[in-house]
Protein backbone atom coordinates (compact mmCIF):
# COMPACT_ATOMS: atom_id res chain seq x y z
CA UNK A 1 0.00 0.00 0.00
CA UNK A 2 1.32 3.31 -1.19
CA UNK A 3 1.84 6.12 1.64
CA UNK A 4 0.52 9.41 0.93
CA UNK A 5 3.75 11.31 2.37
CA UNK A 6 6.13 9.35 -0.22
CA UNK A 7 6.66 11.15 -2.82
CA UNK A 8 6.79 14.60 -0.82
CA UNK A 9 9.78 12.98 0.93
CA UNK A 10 11.30 11.98 -1.80
CA UNK A 11 12.34 15.66 -2.43
CA UNK A 12 16.03 17.02 -2.20
CA UNK A 13 16.65 19.31 1.03
CA UNK A 14 17.63 21.19 -0.94
CA UNK A 15 14.19 22.25 -1.99
CA UNK A 16 12.97 22.71 1.59
CA UNK A 17 10.82 25.68 1.99
CA UNK A 18 10.97 26.53 -1.64
CA UNK A 19 8.08 27.07 -3.86
CA UNK A 20 8.69 24.51 -6.74
CA UNK A 21 6.42 26.23 -9.51
CA UNK A 22 8.34 29.44 -9.01
CA UNK A 23 11.22 27.53 -10.31
CA UNK A 24 9.86 26.26 -13.30
CA UNK A 25 9.50 29.15 -16.09
CA UNK A 26 9.16 28.07 -19.29
CA UNK A 27 5.76 27.37 -20.18
CA UNK A 28 5.63 23.79 -21.47
CA UNK A 29 7.62 22.92 -18.34
CA UNK A 30 4.55 24.49 -16.43
CA UNK A 31 2.28 22.94 -17.65
CA UNK A 32 3.92 19.78 -17.21
CA UNK A 33 4.58 20.66 -13.53
CA UNK A 34 0.99 21.36 -12.85
CA UNK A 35 -0.03 17.74 -14.32
CA UNK A 36 2.47 15.98 -12.76
CA UNK A 37 1.02 17.82 -9.22
CA UNK A 38 -2.82 16.99 -10.70
CA UNK A 39 -1.14 13.14 -10.68
CA UNK A 40 0.25 13.35 -7.71
CA UNK A 41 -3.27 14.93 -6.24
CA UNK A 42 -5.04 11.56 -8.57
CA UNK A 43 -2.44 9.09 -6.57
CA UNK A 44 -2.66 10.37 -3.05
CA UNK A 45 -6.89 10.70 -3.27
CA UNK A 46 -6.40 6.87 -4.55
CA UNK A 47 -3.80 5.82 -1.32
CA UNK A 48 -6.60 8.02 0.90
CA UNK A 49 -9.36 5.85 -0.21
CA UNK A 50 -7.51 2.48 -0.41
CA UNK A 51 -6.20 3.56 3.47
CA UNK A 52 -10.55 4.17 4.29
CA UNK A 53 -11.57 1.29 2.22
CA UNK A 54 -8.95 -1.81 3.26
CA UNK A 55 -9.64 -4.75 0.82
CA UNK A 56 -11.71 -7.25 2.88
CA UNK A 57 -11.58 -11.28 1.38
CA UNK A 58 -13.78 -12.35 3.62
CA UNK A 59 -16.99 -10.74 3.31
CA UNK A 60 -19.82 -11.81 6.19
CA UNK A 61 -22.51 -10.39 4.49
CA UNK A 62 -24.41 -9.36 1.36
CA UNK A 63 -23.86 -5.54 1.93
CA UNK A 64 -20.28 -6.00 2.79
CA UNK A 65 -19.94 -7.90 -0.50
CA UNK A 66 -21.66 -4.99 -2.26
CA UNK A 67 -19.61 -2.44 -0.40
CA UNK A 68 -16.48 -4.14 -1.33
CA UNK A 69 -17.05 -4.67 -5.36
CA UNK A 70 -18.37 -0.70 -4.69
CA UNK A 71 -14.65 -0.02 -3.07
CA UNK A 72 -13.31 -2.21 -5.91
CA UNK A 73 -15.37 -0.47 -8.78
CA UNK A 74 -14.29 2.91 -7.48
CA UNK A 75 -10.14 1.95 -7.15
CA UNK A 76 -10.59 0.71 -10.40
CA UNK A 77 -12.34 4.19 -11.33
CA UNK A 78 -9.25 5.87 -9.91
CA UNK A 79 -6.55 3.92 -11.10
CA UNK A 80 -8.20 4.36 -14.76
CA UNK A 81 -7.89 8.28 -14.03
CA UNK A 82 -4.16 7.99 -12.69
CA UNK A 83 -3.24 6.23 -16.06
CA UNK A 84 -5.40 8.60 -18.50
CA UNK A 85 -3.31 11.23 -16.69
CA UNK A 86 -0.02 9.45 -16.93
CA UNK A 87 -0.44 9.26 -20.65
CA UNK A 88 -0.92 13.57 -20.28
CA UNK A 89 2.27 13.87 -18.91
CA UNK A 90 3.87 11.47 -20.96
CA UNK A 91 3.00 13.52 -23.79
CA UNK A 92 4.00 16.34 -22.44
CA UNK A 93 7.29 14.99 -21.21
CA UNK A 94 8.43 14.35 -24.78
CA UNK A 95 7.31 17.63 -25.87
CA UNK A 96 9.16 18.69 -22.93
CA UNK A 97 12.54 16.99 -23.80
CA UNK A 98 11.65 18.54 -27.81
CA UNK A 99 11.99 21.89 -26.64
CA UNK A 100 14.51 21.72 -24.45
CA UNK A 101 16.79 19.82 -27.08
CA UNK A 102 15.52 22.82 -29.38
CA UNK A 103 16.55 25.08 -26.66
CA UNK A 104 20.06 23.87 -26.25
CA UNK A 105 20.58 23.51 -30.32
CA UNK A 106 19.76 27.49 -30.14
CA UNK A 107 21.90 27.68 -26.99
CA UNK A 108 24.48 26.28 -28.89
CA UNK A 109 23.89 28.56 -31.75
CA UNK A 110 24.08 31.47 -29.74
CA UNK A 111 27.15 30.48 -27.79
CA UNK A 112 28.50 29.87 -30.86
CA UNK A 113 27.86 33.37 -32.68
CA UNK A 114 29.14 35.02 -28.75
CA UNK A 115 32.14 33.02 -29.20
CA UNK A 116 33.04 34.50 -32.69
CA UNK A 117 32.11 38.19 -31.65
CA UNK A 118 34.54 37.40 -28.28
CA UNK A 119 37.01 35.89 -30.70
CA UNK A 120 36.59 39.21 -33.13
CA UNK A 121 37.05 41.61 -29.81
CA UNK A 122 39.88 39.62 -29.53
CA UNK A 123 41.65 40.25 -32.73
CA UNK A 124 40.25 44.01 -32.65
CA UNK A 125 42.21 44.49 -29.55
CA UNK A 126 45.23 43.08 -31.00
CA UNK A 127 45.08 45.08 -33.67
CA UNK A 128 45.14 47.73 -31.00
CA UNK A 129 47.82 46.88 -29.44
CA UNK A 130 49.71 46.12 -32.48
CA UNK A 131 48.76 49.87 -33.82
CA UNK A 132 49.57 51.56 -30.77
CA UNK A 133 52.99 49.45 -30.60
CA UNK A 134 53.59 50.59 -34.44
CA UNK A 135 52.18 54.48 -33.47
CA UNK A 136 54.74 54.52 -30.45
CA UNK A 137 57.74 53.41 -32.70
CA UNK A 138 56.68 56.26 -35.01
CA UNK A 139 56.65 59.08 -32.69
CA UNK A 140 59.85 57.45 -30.75
CA UNK A 141 61.60 57.32 -34.78
CA UNK A 142 65.13 59.04 -34.86
CA UNK A 143 63.29 61.08 -37.84
CA UNK A 144 66.60 62.62 -39.55
CA UNK A 145 64.28 66.04 -40.02
CA UNK A 146 64.62 66.21 -36.06
CA UNK A 147 68.60 66.49 -36.53
CA UNK A 148 68.31 69.31 -39.26
CA UNK A 149 69.61 72.77 -38.13
CA UNK A 150 66.31 74.29 -38.68
CA UNK A 151 65.03 78.05 -36.60
CA UNK A 152 63.45 77.93 -33.86
CA UNK A 153 59.20 77.69 -33.92
CA UNK A 154 59.32 81.28 -32.03
CA UNK A 155 61.91 82.40 -34.89
CA UNK A 156 59.89 81.35 -37.54
CA UNK A 157 56.93 82.25 -36.76
CA UNK A 158 58.30 85.59 -35.94
CA UNK A 159 59.14 86.22 -39.62
CA UNK A 160 56.31 84.21 -41.24
CA UNK A 161 53.49 85.13 -38.61
CA UNK A 162 51.04 83.76 -41.71
CA UNK A 163 51.69 80.14 -40.32
CA UNK A 164 50.73 81.19 -36.74
CA UNK A 165 47.41 79.14 -37.27
CA UNK A 166 49.31 75.90 -38.80
CA UNK A 167 48.97 72.35 -36.87
CA UNK A 168 52.26 71.08 -35.26
CA UNK A 169 52.57 69.18 -38.50
CA UNK A 170 51.87 71.85 -40.97
CA UNK A 171 54.61 74.16 -39.01
CA UNK A 172 56.93 71.75 -39.31
CA UNK A 173 56.90 71.15 -43.23
CA UNK A 174 56.75 74.75 -43.70
CA UNK A 175 59.94 75.20 -41.14
CA UNK A 176 61.20 72.26 -43.48
CA UNK A 177 60.73 73.98 -46.57
CA UNK A 178 62.16 77.50 -45.33
CA UNK A 179 65.37 75.41 -44.70
CA UNK A 180 65.39 73.65 -48.29
CA UNK A 181 64.82 77.11 -49.63
CA UNK A 182 67.52 78.93 -47.51
CA UNK A 183 69.66 75.95 -48.60
CA UNK A 184 69.13 76.00 -52.15
CA UNK A 185 69.91 80.06 -51.80
CA UNK A 186 73.03 79.16 -50.00
CA UNK A 187 74.05 76.91 -52.74
CA UNK A 188 73.13 79.15 -55.44
CA UNK A 189 75.64 81.97 -53.88
CA UNK A 190 78.11 79.13 -53.38
CA UNK A 191 78.21 78.20 -56.97
CA UNK A 192 78.56 81.60 -58.14
CA UNK A 193 81.32 82.36 -55.73
CA UNK A 194 82.78 78.81 -56.46
CA UNK A 195 82.84 80.41 -60.49
CA UNK A 196 84.07 83.41 -59.38
CA UNK A 197 87.00 81.65 -57.36
CA UNK A 198 87.73 79.85 -60.56
CA UNK A 199 87.87 82.69 -63.26
CA UNK A 200 90.07 84.62 -60.56
CA UNK A 201 92.17 81.65 -60.65
CA UNK A 202 92.30 81.45 -64.41
CA UNK A 203 93.18 85.03 -64.24
CA UNK A 204 95.67 84.62 -61.51
CA UNK A 205 97.48 82.15 -63.50
CA UNK A 206 97.16 84.07 -67.29
CA UNK A 207 98.85 86.71 -65.58
CA UNK A 208 101.55 84.17 -64.68
CA UNK A 209 101.83 82.80 -67.58
CA UNK A 210 102.22 86.77 -69.17
CA UNK A 211 105.04 87.37 -66.83
CA UNK A 212 106.78 83.97 -67.38
CA UNK A 213 106.75 85.10 -71.20
CA UNK A 214 107.78 88.86 -70.22
CA UNK A 215 110.68 87.32 -68.60
CA UNK A 216 111.90 84.92 -71.29
CA UNK A 217 111.25 88.30 -74.06
CA UNK A 218 113.37 90.41 -71.51
CA UNK A 219 116.29 87.31 -71.43
CA UNK A 220 116.00 87.09 -75.40
CA UNK A 221 116.44 91.27 -75.54
CA UNK A 222 119.29 91.41 -73.04
CA UNK A 223 121.03 88.53 -74.69
CA UNK A 224 120.61 90.27 -77.64
CA UNK A 225 121.65 93.59 -76.96
CA UNK A 226 125.06 91.98 -75.55
CA UNK A 227 126.99 92.59 -78.48
CA UNK A 228 125.51 96.58 -78.74
CA UNK A 229 126.44 96.63 -74.89
CA UNK A 230 129.94 95.43 -75.73
CA UNK A 231 130.47 97.65 -78.72
CA UNK A 232 129.32 100.74 -76.57
CA UNK A 233 131.41 99.33 -74.04
CA UNK A 234 134.84 99.08 -76.47
CA UNK A 235 133.96 103.28 -78.05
Amino acid sequence: MMDKHQFGDAMPADFDGANIEDLVKTPHNVRLYKEAENLKKLINDLVDYQIAHPKNTKAASREEADNEKKASQEIEKKEKYIRAQLSIIKALYRQSVMKVREEKAKTSDDRAVNDALILGLHNLKYEEQSLRSEISAAENYDHKYMKLPLISAEEFLEEFPEHNDDSEHDLMTARIEHEHHVRVKLEERRQEKLKQKQKLIAEVKKGKDDLTKLDAMVEKFIEAAEPIKKVLATE
